[in-house]
């Protein structure tokens, strides 16, 4: 016999030895999944037996597996043992084979003389793939001589030889793995299938064609809308990366959900240590939660060289194109090059092993097939002809393309087709989160104030809000909104804001049904109109809006896949996007829980329900026994009293949950829904008459006593059908500021609550001073105050009981008032237990002003207990004119020394005497004291004059000691009219020398004159001097003032604003200033000069000094005699002070064409605030 010849029969014999070997692994590998499964199983029923509170059935159910459990576990550890023997021979019999492969001059001993084997071969014996690499290296030139004949003869080894590959037996046989390009290597397979290498050209234009043709399969990301592409929330289902080992005796329930989220490139990312890509990902997700999207996405970034470099080809398959190919049977080189005809060679790239490739598989739940892994044998050649299901599974096994990675999308209710064994790691797309909302928004629109609305829409419409954060739904809720937006400016109802949500859901509805027809029209070529669709939908949506209807009757939102076929739901209806599974307590798994993706779809579809039935049957569900009776025979329903019905189901229900449903119920009247749901109905649409009588019985209704809540329910309904004249003329009002002065019927209020509700712009302050509110108008406006962070209500006439009705309000959690002005509200002690409440309660209220009312002593004592509470967080107070006497200060101090978030006190125009100011100076001197601010304005009396003569010392010498004492924190005094004497400003520029905290000083309001503001002037030019504000309007100051106060200018480097207002200062001394004013020492940043008697004739210098300063900001010369003369000087300070940011003109003599000179200027300046016009 020849050589060639001879060395033939040793490799087809070595190919009979390795076939065997492979069968045997087949077995043990099979062998051992029944006796994991055995494992399983005994697990299992030793959880179930150890369970408290069984039935007695279930027990006795289980009382005869517990009689073999013992029997079962010996025989699994029996099995398990005599497999592990099994494998140890089976390593030695591979590794001998492959010795014998590798080493071509023993080929014939080792075929003639097999070793003998036995189970306590050392370690030694085995040969492991790295030395089997290494041993090839050596011996490479005899073996390549040796394949090189054998191809000369032109032998071919038989179809059954492509099996062959090199097995490495590892602890589990989850871990096999068939090398099949070590396995060619070695046997000296066709050079041409190992020789793909990232490094040919050719490889190179093979990538870029799969580019090109990957980049056109995605229809959802093009280059355009990627730059768009906004982030999902996704984080991983599993605290621990799932591991072959554990992951068998691991439930899903037992993980921890992740709270990182993950970037859409790190859903592929290894999270091992070696950096090695996981074989298998599976990414779930509620249908419309953006899985497609996503994938694509990922693909057209790789495409653009941006991520997953690590791939060098990813191939996409969609399963719902899959379902093509069910009934054929291929291999993964066919399927390869079914769907990319241009992979014609895709064999080299199958056994290369420095190609990575990754198999991403979409939607998994729209598969008519599914998975079996229990049933599908095993295959280990990319060329043999299988089923798609074994295709499949082998190739998430690991068995086919094992050095590949696969990635599967689907929703929730699929993953369980795969075992966790073969899952490496599991993620989940939560959808949007609130930031998320905002970026799609922003992305979709350049205008940004378009998207600064749309967002405020969403948050404002608690129905529409946690529907967003589906992706789907953003969408649809995008475009309605863009044209109910712009329709609305050209009905004048300008930034108001749509509320009409029943359109939105209505083509939500639409919208996920023709995305699922899309995918069938792939399969079958057909198109459907929307109202085939939807007619061909018709029974099972109505099956889901009975089921959704009677669950809101129950007031419960929970159902479980007993209550789908009750219903004749089909499960795939409710998973397509409208709800979703849960977990409940200790339910049964083979039960399954569900619910609607929110409580708002739910109600929409009850609604449907509802409506359709009417329109189709002329039944009414909301009809009960009782109802019916009052219905004559042969009488049908009508729309008109279907919604009047449901209004009364509403108004009934404390939690509100009929509210929404009522409001779907009017907007399904509409014409405009009513033609998008035509193949659902099966009659004409609603008389328009019905229509208008259903608006005119709920107007009635809102003149009647509801409440407030329900009256903005009411308003939502109005807007649901079209009707928008209350709001029109609510808006015309509030435009035109006449709300203050006319009185409001209680449905005006409700409509102005509604209005401030949906208008568009950031929601800080509600004025509605000098307005006499009602209390039954007060009661309509409580459901929007809460928006607001500011509430002005000074004169509002609330009394006493206006106040009660404000704290239910600041009780809410959702309330953020932080700034309450009840000023002029003829408030006595009788509203201080409320009051107090207000206080201990609130804890976002910083700012109470209670200014010019009657609380008193008796009120006084009542809130300072509030005042004192640990919960209390006011930090401004203002407590003025509030006929407070002697008896009040002992309160007030005890309240300045426990309370520390107080930094504010007015208690200006107040009885104090000596009695009160010792107090209050004790305090102020006491280190526990926090308050930074204090008003002490007109709180002189007849008997002393607040600083008027004492027996030992005056009242400023008290408050003087206090300033210079190291312990007081006062940045802020106000002494405004309190008839200081020229003792007193020698007491208070002692204390302006030594006190280094007290930056703001108000002695407006008293007389100063030369004598005075010579003593205050020498003190701000002390060096310690740290005053930057102070105020000496209306102190009957003279031109020589001026003097003494330019010096302070120059030399002063503290002093940052100066108001010398209703001051007859003159033309003169205002020339003095601008002297000083114009000099770089000079720091001055606001000067207030109103009602100083200037004229043109300064206004030249003034604006000269001005122009040079750098540092002015802010300038007041309102209420003087400038004239047009002076217009080209005022112009020329807005264009030339650098640092202008306000200048107040208003009530001059200017003209009406100075006025619009400055104007014009003005634009150009946008900057700058130029006020000179009276507001």
């Amino acid at each position: 016999m020849c050589k060639e010849c001879l060395q033939l029969q040793l490799l087809e014999a070595r190919v009979l030895e390795l076939e065997r070997c492979l069968g045997t692994l087949w077995s043990i590998r099979k062998a051992e999944s029944v006796a994991e499964s055995t494992y399983r199983d005994v697990a299992t029923l030793q959880t179930q037996t150890s369970q408290a509170g069984m039935g007695d059935e279930v027990q006795q159910c289980l009382a005869p597996f517990e009689e073999d459990e013992s029997d079962l576990v010996t025989s699994a550890e029996e099995l398990k043992s005599s497999l592990l023997h099994d494998k140890q021979d089976l390593n030695i019999i591979v590794t001998n084979v492959i010795n014998g492969v590798a080493e071509g001059s023993d080929l014939v001993s080792t075929l003639m003389f097999p070793p003998m084997f036995n189970a306590t071969v050392s370690d030694s014996q085995e040969l492991q793939p790295e030395q089997v690499d290494h041993f090839q290296e050596e011996e490479g030139e005899q073996l390549h001589v040796t394949v090189e004949e054998t191809l000369s003869l032109d032998l071919t080894l038989t179809a059954s030889s492509s099996d062959i590959g090199i097995v490495n037996v590892l602890d589990t046989p989850e871990q096999l793995v068939i090398g099949h390009e070590q396995a060619t290597a070695r046997l000296g397979g066709n050079d041409n299938l190992c020789t793909c290498s990232p490094e040919d050209d050719a490889f190179h234009d093979l990538q870029k064609t799969h580019i090109k043709v990957l980049n056109e399969s995605c229809v959802y990301v093009t280059d355009p809308t990627a730059k768009k592409f906004a982030n999902l929330w996704i984080v991983n289902s599993n605290a621990y990366p799932l591991n072959h080992k554990a992951s068998r005796h691991m439930g899903m329930d037992q993980n921890v959900m992740s709270i990182h989220p993950l970037s859409f490139t790190e859903i592929l990312t290894p999270t091992h240590g070696d950096g090695k890509p996981h074989r298998t990902i599976v990414t779930k997700g509620m249908a419309g939660i953006g899985k497609t999207v996503y994938v694509e996405k990922l693909i057209h970034d790789w495409a653009a060289g941006s991520t997953l470099s690590e791939f060098d080809f990813i191939f996409l398959f969609s399963f719902c194109k899959l379902n093509m190919l069910s009934e054929r049977s291929l291999s993964l080189v066919q399927l390869l090059q079914h769907y990319y005809p241009h992979m014609e060679n895709c064999e080299k790239i199958l056994i290369s092993k420095s190609v990575k490739s990754l198999y991403i598989f979409d939607g998994l739940d729209e598969s008519i097939q599914g998975l079996d892994f229990e049933n599908q044998l095993a295959c280990f050649d990319e060329n043999e002809l299988i089923s798609l299901g074994s295709l499949l599974t082998n190739l998430i096994r690991g068995n086919l393309h094992s050095s590949a990675s696969v990635w599967i999308t689907t929703r929730p209710a699929a993953v369980g087709q795969i075992p966790l064994c073969y899952i490496d790691r599991l993620t989940e797309i939560k959808g949007f989160c609130e930031q998320q909302k905002k970026e799609f928004f922003h992305k979709k629109y350049e205008n940004r104030h378009l998207a600064e609305k749309m967002i405020a829409i969403v948050n404002k419409e608690q129905s529409l809000s946690p529907l967003c954060d589906m992706p789907i739904f953003c969408c649809v809720l995008s475009v309605i909104l863009e044209d109910a937006l712009e329709s609305f400016q050209y009905c004048g109802l300008g930034d108001y804001m749509p509320v009409a949500i029943t359109s939105v859901f209505t083509k939500f509805l639409v919208y996920v049904f023709s995305h699922q027809q899309q995918k069938c029209e792939y399969l079958t070529h057909k198109k459907q109109t929307i109202d085939v669709l939807l007619q061909s939908k018709q029974k099972a949506i109505i099956s889901l809006g009975k089921l959704a209807f009677d669950l809101l009757r129950g007031q419960t939102q929970t159902f479980y896949e007993k209550d789908l076929k009750l219903y004749n739901v089909d499960t795939s209806l409710a998973e397509s996007g409208f709800c979703k599974e849960i977990v409940v307590g200790n339910a049964s798994p083979s039960n399954k829980a569900f619910c609607f993706v929110d409580r708002s779809l739910q109600e929409y579809f009850a609604a449907l329900y509802v409506f359709l039935s009417l329109n189709n049957n002329k039944n009414n569900p909301l009809n009960t026994v009782a109802n019916s009776k009052t219905l004559r025979k042969h009488e049908k329903s009508t729309y008109s009293q279907v919604c009047k019905q449901a209004y009364k189901e509403a108004i009934k229900s404390s939690c509100g949950h009929f509210d929404l449903f009522l409001r779907f119920l009017c907007g399904l009247g509409t014409k405009q829904n009513q033609q998008m749901l035509k193949g659902l109905m099966t009659s004409c649409e609603i008389n328009r008459d019905d229509i208008t009588k259903i608006i005119q019985i709920f107007k009635k209704k809102l003149q009647e006593d509801i409440p407030p809540e329900k009256c903005i329910t009411i308003l939502q309904c109005l807007s649901e059908l079209e009707d928008y004249s209350l709001v029109k003329e609510t808006r015309k009002f509030v435009a035109a500021g006449t709300v203050t002065s006319r009185t409001l019927m209680p449905a005006e209020y409700s409509a102005l609550a509604f209005v401030l509700q949906m208008s568009y712009g950031d929601m800080e302050t509600l004025d509605l001073s000098q307005h006499k509110i009602s209390s039954v108008g007060l009661q309509r406006l409580v459901p929007v105050l809460h928006l607001f962070t500011s509430l002005k209500m000074i004169g509002s006439n609330l009394g006493d009981s206006g106040v009660k009705i404000l704290s239910q309000m600041m009780a809410s959690p959702d309330c953020k008032l932080q700034n309450l002005e009840l000023e002029k509200n003829d408030l006595t002690h009788k509203c201080c237990e409320t009051l107090a409440f207000i206080l201990s309660s609130s804890r976002m209220l910083s700012n109470l002003n209670l200014s010019n009312n009657s609380l008193g002593d008796r009120g006084i004592r009542i809130l300072s207990n509030a005042l004192k509470s640990a919960q209390c967080r006011v930090q401004k107070l203002n407590l003025s004119n509030n006929n407070l006497s002697t008896g009040s200060w002992e309160e007030i101090v005890s309240v300045l020394i426990t309370n520390q978030t107080l930094r504010e006190l007015n208690v200006s125009n107040n009885r104090m005497g000596e009695t009160g100011l010792r107090t209050l100076s004790s305090a102020l001197k006491d280190p526990r004291c926090k308050l930074e601010k204090l008003g002490l304005n007109n709180t002189c009396t007849l008997d002393f004059g607040m600083m008027g003569s004492y027996q030992e010392e005056t009242g400023m010498e008290i408050l003087s000691d206090v300033l210079k004492d190291p312990r007081c924190k006062l940045k802020s005094l106000e002494l405004a009219k309190n008839c200081l004497t020229q003792k007193n400003y020698e007491e208070i520029a002692s204390a302006m020398r030594v006190n280094c905290s007290l930056t703001h000083l108000d002695l407006s309001s008293n007389v100063i004159q030369d004598s005075g503001i010579n003593v205050i002037s020498m003190a701000l030019m002390d060096t310690s001097c740290s005053i930057q504000s102070l105020v000496l309007t209306e102190t009957k100051l003279t031109p020589t003032c001026c003097e003494k106060l330019a010096s302070v200018l120059v030399t002063n480097q503290t002093l940052r604003e100066l108001d010398l207002s209703l001051n007859k200062l003159g033309d003169s001394a205002i020339c003095v200033l601008s002297t000083a004013l114009k000099e770089p020492s000079c720091k001055l940043e606001t000067l207030g000069l109103k009602q100083t008697s200037l004229t043109d004739a300064c206004c030249e210098k003034l604006i000269t000094a001005l122009s040079t300063s750098q540092t002015m900001a802010r300038l007041d010369l309102s209420e003087n005699l400038f004239t047009d003369s002076s217009i080209k000087n005022f112009c020329s300070l807005i264009l030339t002070c650098t640092n202008l940011e306000c200048l107040m003109l208003e009530q001059n003599q200017f003209t009406t064409n100075g006025q619009m000179a400055i104007k014009k200027l003005s634009m150009k300046k946008p900057g700058v605030r130029i006020v000179i016009e009276r507001g």
